[in-house]
């Protein structure tokens, strides 16, 4: 009789809700806590900082020696963005895809000899990259890498009274493909919007282009961005906590 009650109470127990909770993950972040999976989209803003430097050989610029131009043009960026989160415990990751325009052009006139000209000029450009980091409280701190494009125009050229010559003027317009890697922080103010503040580093390698007279010209560019941005979450289930008890 004593076996029977004992088998009895102990299945009751194995089978209760609490029993079973706790062989199992804890899903869901605490009460009160911040969960930052699902999907999201928002805007930012902020200001831009290029390097760009030209390098011409081989009877660029209409010299038979070599010629080197720095350009940094400062201006701003402003776009959009679209990603999905997955916390788990004071970890998350993420991916994120940002599209928008880098305001930022310079050039430089030598109207002194050699007399030559060189400009950047940018415009559209975009982000697919991964983010990782830690959660603390209703922020998260992270870091994100990935690929990075933008449409560039590199133009280069000698100068005869001033002017432009054509048969020493050379212009690569096109998209450029390279990498992106920086790091933020996002802060949760509702369960539905955050508010991040992000530097990105866009680095679009080295592309070649010529004159007339096949002269070669190197154009590296690259721009650091530090924008603020607003997300609007539509939120995609709990966060997963791997503690067992």
């Amino acid at each position: 009789m004593k076996s029977l009650l004992f088998a009895t109470a102990a299945s009751v127990v194995l089978a209760s809700p609490a029993f079973t909770a706790d062989l199992q993950p804890a899903i869901g972040a605490p009460p009160g806590a911040h969960n930052w999976t699902g999907l999201y989209f928002g805007g930012h803003c902020g200001g831009a900082w290029g390097d760009t430097r030209t390098t011409g050989d081989n009877g660029a610029f209409d010299s038979a020696t070599h010629r080197a131009y720095s350009l940094r043009p400062a201006g701003w960026v402003c776009g959009g963005e679209l990603g999905f989160n997955m916390q788990i415990s004071g970890w998350f990751w993420g991916i994120e895809s940002d599209f928008g325009y880098l305001g930022l052009k310079a050039s430089i006139t030598q109207n002194a000899s050699p007399r030559n000209f060189v400009e950047v000029n940018y415009g559209f450009y975009g982000v697919a990259a991964g983010r990782a980091g830690v959660v603390v409280d209703r922020a998260l701190l992270y870091a994100k890498a990935g690929v990075a494009f933008a449409q560039i125009r590199n133009t280069a050229s000698h100068l005869i009274g001033g002017v432009i010559d054509p048969a020493d003027f050379t212009e690569l317009d096109k998209m450029h493909i390279g990498w992106a890697a920086g790091t933020g922080i996002e802060y949760g103010l509702s369960s539905s919007w955050s508010v991040k503040l992000e530097y990105l580093y866009l680095d679009f390698g080295t592309a070649d282009s010529s004159d007339q007279h096949h002269a070669l010209f190197t154009h590296h560019n690259s721009v650091h961005t530090l924008k603020a941005g607003l997300n609007w979450h539509f939120g995609g289930g709990p966060a997963l906590a791997m503690n067992y008890y």
